[in-house]
């Protein structure tokens, strides 16, 4: 970019997820609206063999990272040689650095109250996201959290490990209904895997909602095109308050401390009312 005041590295595992691509999206229409380029190295496009930091981080004005991509010590190590550097979707309990994460714990208690509370489930899937990333733990906790106090449980057999990998999730789903249909709910940690399970469900001719019902966190263009019920924040937003907070530390300012941006339910028609039989 000619004229660029700087340049922000944005590192990713994938930059062609769709939850990546609209945070990098994000990232950019802050970044353009101050002049500054955006390169991305997505160092895991190959989930089983990433790959080292191609960037040439001296060369940045700054640095943004994505979802737990880079191990704790090497954030260390760039936060304490003075990089300028903000987290998105993630934050490291110990280090100042600044960070961008959404309500994971309230969005996704919010939705899983919903599933047993508005739409009568009690016997659900859980599909969880890969444990290595704090949005995926946080999640869990949450729907750990909602569950006890209700006094529910979910069938260890019930609970796939979707890794947030679509296809893996599809396959597990559809191996799950080959053995057992006695479920009446499934709530997962990201919306894609719950567009996945979905797929499944009606690949087998189960009646989303009358049947099974189907809840995801987070939303975009084709969850509203499929009518997934889904719990969200802005992900767009939370790409560009990354890029502002960012920029802000390569301009001079002092930053720490999380920005946390809430969420809301969003039902569509993979869900329902409850009925008067759902609560006998």
């Amino acid at each position: 970019m000619n004229g660029a005041r700087g340049i922000i590295g944005v590192i990713t595992n994938n930059r062609h997820e769709v939850f990546q691509r609209a945070i990098i999206r994000g990232v950019e229409e802050a970044a353009l609206a101050r002049s500054y380029q955006v390169v991305v190295d997505s160092i895991a496009e190959d989930a089983a063999h990433p790959r080292p930091v191609a960037l040439d981080l001296g060369a940045m004005s700054g640095i943004l990272v994505i979802a737990n991509v880079l191990p704790d010590d090497q954030l260390r190590e760039l936060h304490e040689a003075g990089r300028p550097m903000t987290l998105i979707s993630h934050h490291v309990p110990g280090l100042s650095i600044p960070a961008v994460i959404t309500d994971n714990r309230r969005g996704m208690g919010v939705l899983t109250r919903a599933m047993f509370e508005q739409w009568g489930c009690r016997r659900m899937v859980y599909i969880r996201g890969d444990m290595q990333q704090s949005d995926a733990v946080e999640r869990e906790e949450a729907v750990e959290r909602e569950l006890m106090r209700a006094n529910l449980t979910i069938d260890p057999e019930l609970v796939l490990n979707g890794q947030f990998e679509p296809s893996l999730t599809w396959r597990l789903m559809a191996e799950l209904l080959a053995r057992r249909r006695d479920f009446d709910g499934v709530l997962a940690a990201d919306y894609q895997m719950a567009l996945a399970a979905l797929r499944a469900l009606r690949e087998v001719g189960v009646r989303v909602p009358d049947e099974v019902q189907v809840g995801g966190f987070g939303d975009g263009e084709d969850a509203a095109n499929a009518g997934l019920t889904t719990v969200a924040a802005d992900v767009l937003e939370q790409g560009r308050r990354g890029a502002r907070q960012l920029i802000g530390q390569m301009e001079g300012l002092r930053m720490r401390g999380t920005t946390v941006l809430n969420t809301a339910l969003i039902p569509r028609s993979t869900t329902r009312p409850a009925r008067a039989e759902d609560a006998s």
